[in-house]
Order: C-alpha cells, then structure tokens, then sequence
C-alpha cells in the first residue's frame, strides 16, 4: 500500500491546486467514502486490496479538477493514467483505467474491479442520501447489492 500513500498524496496536492470550494469539498468526502467501500468489498471479494484503493480514490477525479461531471468516467481514466505513472505495471494500468472509464455504466455488468467501483460508487450515493435523485440504472445496481 505504498504506492496508494504517495498517490493519495499527490492527488490532494492536485485538489489543493486545481479544485475549490464545493467541488473539492464534496469531491474529497466522497473519494475517500468510496475508497473505503472498495477497500471492504475488495476484502469480501477476494480482489487486491491496494488496486481496489487506488480506484475508489481515482474514480471521480476529473470532477473537481474540471468542475464539471460531463463525461467524468472517461476523462478521470485519462486524468489517472497520467498520475499512475510508472509505478504499476501495465497489467495494474489496465485493471484501474478499465474500472474508473466503467463505472458510469451501472446498467451492464462488466469485470470484478468495473463492478466493485460501481457497487461502492452506489452505496456512497445511498449514504449521501441522493441515490434516489440519479438514474434507474444506478438505484437497480444498488437494490442488487443489498
């Protein structure tokens, strides 16, 4: 989990320059609860737990840095494949990459790490108290993780 630490850190650094106010604010809150409930299923799931981190923290990063959700799933992929750098390989490039550009589409079933994003991503909704105001498909997903 080394690796997680000093990404962590550089991510916050980020957030310190790049975003403000709400965005970061509810940007930090939410990356770290999801982060958390990647960390639980993962254990649950039997999946790298280190991985799991790393997508929860990464997930959404693209919303505070561009103020915007517009195709947040895809841009926050390509914003986090410039923060993996080469630290991970390219198998562990392709796991996080794959699930964070997944985790918008909660109406399909994609690989075990696509899947524990969005479970986690949902419960964080459910937990906000705001899973009822976004799609069918995510309230679906969630129902059947519960």
């Amino acid at each position: 989990m080394n690796r997680y630490f000093s990404l962590r850190d550089e991510v916050l650094h980020l957030l310190d320059e790049k975003s403000h106010g709400y965005y970061k604010r509810d940007a930090i809150a939410h990356m770290f609860q999801v982060e958390t409930l990647c960390l639980l299923l993962a254990k649950q799931r039997g999946l790298d737990e280190e991985l799991c981190a790393i997508i929860g923290l990464l997930h959404d990063i693209a919303v505070p840095i561009y103020s915007s959700s517009l195709q947040h799933a895809a841009r926050s992929s390509e914003l986090s494949k410039e923060l993996l750098g080469p630290i991970f390989n390219d198998e562990e490039k392709n796991i996080i990459l794959t699930a964070i550009s997944n985790h918008s589409h909660k109406e399909r079933i994609d690989d075990a790490y696509s899947e524990l994003i969005k479970d986690a991503d949902c419960w964080s909704h459910y937990l906000e108290k705001a899973v009822l105001k976004h799609e069918e498909s995510e309230r679906l997903k969630l129902l059947k993780i519960m």
